[in-house]
């Protein structure tokens, strides 16, 4: 029975703790911690964590966090942690920054989470190099970086950690960040499973099943998975719920059962396992000889997968909305899930768009894309469902010759990957259309830019991911000359944007603090598949290959002192790329001449440095490298915006235009504007994008 913690007690205990070091015994606590009698190690710990005791004020702060032995309270969690992290102890430095990085109790920060993990990890918690491995895979606050990953991984596995070793195991097992490597995989996740770690057991489950560094054996997977969600397993992995259930999915290593699948499914729904609600929603959305379908029911487990993050769940809704199952027809949102799953490298949603493409659901029929879209399916047949695995068997068993395409209807082309040169232009405009084609499937963006430009501009109409955009204005600089026209591009920038159906934040003069609040409040705000578009005026500098955005309360003593207080523009990317945005546009108007230099200080230079934009990212500077950006064209200019974005407040409201090729119009009338008066301004564009988005679409 949970004890339930009464919180008068606890304020009115406020004023102790955290005030007094009590040098208690807490070795009573650690003995009943070894052997998970929470309630025992509450009752010795409680009175100490009050008195300021930090190891208890840390195992109070797992209780709460947890709900183990008391009432879950995310509150009461922070507030002991915190108070022995002000103590360094390192535990709580690791839980506390685990509390950051998910936003349990606080709001989620992953600069804190970072930062506190690195501390904790200097003092040797392999927890913490463990969760420094975690940010690094994904990139959380971070650049994605699976070697870098593999490295904090290696740091807690060697330290005896059960789930860094998993996870190490697991980066062997993919060859990700490090050499692919079965028998590295299998070592690292023994060591983790004779730990009992649920993770360890369920990669030694994927290494059985598929015959990775072990011989390939059904009967051990099964055992291995079983184990890992087990209630006496630490850290149960309830993925494995749904490793099991898709073994008698696809038949792999076992006769396939669907029946079977479903009753472990039907287990990891129960446990909130959204692999195994995709699964379950599969199963459901056909029924078997036993199961009735359950059409409803398919479409609610797949929304619910796709809710909580799982984008291969997009494939079935696409699937779903498609044939009606569960939820009306709807083409369009079909193929929006569909495109969007591929895009995230789900295999079996080019086999569905493969099939609209052959069949004209909803689009123009095109066989040639289709047979990118199947071919590519082809060479990945191992990551296939039965169903689409089968389509695309039969579909590649029919072809006696390569996709006939629409221009060449009357005669069969010869297959696709060894068509001849021939002078003939249709045939040359074939050759030339694969080959951007196959490009675009390289960076798993294959149609975008093979469908016609009035398709993107009518899918843009009805197609609409919602739009959020962060944008900022910085005039009253304290220590640095201030400027004129910044907050005043912001708010007009701001304005135009609400008229295009953006969700604006708009901020002006910002110190350092709200910056950075503003920033983590955007970021809380955005969602996978949102269009986004973060807006900076003000003053920025260079710092070797980087460039910081200031905020009004910069002194700039020195080059340490702005790296550490300003905002370095490639962590805002960062941020964004880490939403999974479907389109992201950063426009830094702060290429002004270098703010420190009246000051004598010699930090930075002017300008802002070349940058790099991530996949599905633009970025664009009111300036080149080493470049000024121009406030005025002259003393009679009383134009009340700067250059730059006076020009582009005029292009981005004009409809029909894609983006990028309204940022190249801006550079052109820029470039043209600034030489009128004998200066050398040209904005620098890099764009990372593939597909046409759009301003203004009416």
């Amino acid at each position: 029975m949970k004890i339930r913690f009464i919180l008068n007690f606890f304020f009115a205990m406020g004023c102790v703790l955290g005030t007094v070091t009590a040098k208690a015994d807490y070795r009573g606590a650690d003995q009943a911690w070894e052997t998970k009698n929470w309630e025992k190690v509450f009752s010795e710990c409680n009175a100490d964590a009050l008195a300021g005791e930090k190891n208890c004020q840390s195992h109070l702060g797992y209780l709460y966090k947890n709900g183990h032995g008391v009432e879950k309270n995310l509150a009461l969690s922070v507030a002991f942690l915190k108070k022995c992290t002000a103590q360094q102890q390192m535990y709580c430095e690791e839980m506390l920054g685990d509390s950051y990085k998910n936003g349990l109790g606080v709001r989620r920060d992953y600069v804190e989470a970072l930062r506190l993990f690195k501390l904790s990890a200097s003092k040797g918690n392999p927890w913490a190099f463990n969760n420094l491995g975690n940010m690094h895979r994904v990139g959380q606050g971070v650049p994605k970086d699976a070697a870098l990953a593999a490295q904090y991984y290696r740091s807690a596995a060697d330290l005896g950690n059960g789930l860094a070793q998993a996870n190490l195991a697991n980066l062997f097992r993919l060859g990700s960040g490090v050499d692919k490597d079965g028998d590295s995989a299998f070592q690292w996740a023994q060591k983790s499973a004779k730990q009992n770690f649920g993770a360890g057991w369920n990669i030694l489950g994927l290494l059985y099943r598929d015959g990775l560094g072990v011989r390939q054996d059904a009967a051990l997977a099964i055992d291995a998975f079983k184990k890992a969600f087990d209630p006496s397993a630490n850290y149960r992995s309830l993925i494995a719920y749904a490793n099991l259930s898709g073994m008698y999915y696809a038949g792999k290593g076992v006769p396939m059962k669907w029946d079977e699948a479903a009753k472990w499914s039907e287990e990891g729904v129960k446990n909130k396992n959204r692999e195994s609600m995709q699964l379950l929603s599969s199963i459901l959305a056909q029924g078997t000889a036993s199961i009735p379908a359950n059409h409803s029911r398919a479409f609610q487990l797949a929304q619910e997968a796709y809710d909580l993050g799982l984008l291969a769940a997009g494939e079935n809704l696409g699937w779903y909305y498609r044939d009606g199952i569960g939820t009306t027809v709807d083409i369009v949102k079909s193929y929006k899930y569909f495109f969007d799953a591929y895009g995230n490298g789900i295999t079996g949603a080019a086999v569905h768009l493969g099939r609209m493409y052959l069949d004209g659901r909803g689009i123009n029929k095109d066989p040639v894309i289709a047979h990118q879209y199947l071919l590519e399916a082809q060479s990945k047949l191992d990551q296939l469902g039965p169903g689409n695995r089968k389509f695309v068997e039969s579909y590649f068993a029919s072809q006696t010759a390569a996709v006939t395409p629409p221009e060449a209807s009357v005669r069969p082309s010869p297959p696709v990957a060894a068509i001849p040169a021939q002078p003939d232009n249709t045939q040359q405009m074939l050759l030339d259309r694969l080959e951007k084609m196959q490009k675009q499937l390289e960076s798993l963006q294959a149609t975008a830019n093979t469908v016609q430009q009035s398709q993107l501009t009518q899918q843009a109409q009805v197609i609409s991911a919602p739009r959020k955009a962060l944008v900022i204005g910085n005039n009253n600089y304290q220590h640095v000359s201030k400027l004129t026209n910044a907050k005043e591009d912001a708010a007009a920038i701001a304005k135009n944007l609400n008229k295009l159906g953006y969700a604006v934040s708009l901020h002006v003069d910002l110190n350092e603090k709200t910056f950075k609040q503003a920033l983590r409040e955007f970021r809380g705000s955005l969602d996978g598949g949102d269009e986004v578009l973060f807006y900076f005026a003000g003053h920025g500098v260079q710092l070797g290959a980087s460039n910081y955005l200031l905020p009004i309360d910069m002194k700039g003593d020195n080059e340490e002192q702005v790296k550490d207080e300003a905002i370095e523009l490639q962590r805002v990317l960062d941020d964004l790329k880490a939403r999974n945005s479907k389109f992201a546009l950063a426009i830094i108007d702060a290429c002004r001449d270098n703010p420190f230099k009246q000051s004598g200080r010699a930090i930075g230079g002017r300008g802002l440095a070349p940058t790099t934009a991530a996949t599905g990212q633009m970025v664009m500077f009111s300036a080149g490298a080493g470049q000024q950006a121009l406030d005025k064209l002259g003393g009679n200019d009383k134009d009340k915006n700067g250059v730059f974005t006076r020009v582009l407040l005029k292009e981005m409201t004009k409809p029909g235009i894609s983006v990028d090729r309204v940022l190249r119009n801006v550079r052109n009338e820029v470039v043209r504007l600034s030489k009128s008066i004998g200066h050398e301004q040209t904005p620098a564009l890099y764009d990372q994008t593939v597909g046409d988005f759009f301003f203004s679409i009416k």
